[in-house]
């Protein structure tokens, strides 16, 4: 719950009184024109930034992770790749988290590549794979198909699509917008307003 949230930046407002309610399962697009507001509600949210007025309110079983573009540059270049996903897997079973470093195709010897010799956009897919191993069950995403190769967006969409938690995400992507979400909101001129809610069946 988003209650009467307003921030500004200086003299300048961004948020003004915004009013928002998701339940869990919900799939949420934010979309709107740049500087908007959509980055600073999802940082708000995600409890990175204090909001000048209002308050952010959890439901008490929520875990929420907050993943924005520049996830890659925090990676670790001195650990392998599945060193890097198990940093924060909880002790989950490395045979699961090869199965997620599968889906975004680090397959067999791969997983033992130093992070350091990676590609951009192998770099881009470890750092979405380690963001979805996590012990979470909402995803707080600011726009996280930008600099994206074609195959690690793709592969993005794929996670999102199956996802069986809630997710808030600020994009314009149509894979995203007509793929993903259940429910789209614009977000501009400081306030909020729901677009669509579409059915899933």
């Amino acid at each position: 719950m988003l209650k009467h949230l307003s921030h500004s930046f200086g003299e300048e407002p961004v948020l003004i009184d915004v009013n928002m309610h998701v339940e869990r399962g919900q799939k949420v697009a934010l979309i709107g024109p740049n500087g908007g507001g959509k980055s600073t509600l999802l940082r708000i949210a995600a409890g990175q930034v204090q909001p000048t007025e209002g308050v952010v309110e959890w439901a008490e079983r929520a875990r929420p992770g907050y993943y924005d573009q520049h996830q890659d540059e925090a990676l670790d270049g001195e650990r392998t790749v599945i060193e890097e996903v198990r940093a924060v897997a909880d002790g989950t079973p490395d045979v699961d988290l090869r199965r997620v470093l599968g889906r975004f195709l680090f397959i067999g010897d791969d997983v033992f590549k130093p992070v350091s010799v990676l590609s951009g956009g192998e770099r881009s897919r470890v750092a979405l794979a380690k963001f979805l191993i996590q012990p979470t069950n909402v995803l707080l995403l600011d726009e996280p198909t930008n600099h994206l190769d074609r195959t690690t967006r793709r592969k993005l969409i794929e996670a999102l699509q199956q996802y069986t938690g809630t997710i808030l995400c600020a994009s314009h992507d149509p894979g995203i917008v007509e793929g993903v979400a259940t429910h789209v909101y614009e977000v501009a001129d400081g306030s909020i307003r729901e677009l669509l809610e579409r059915r899933k069946d």
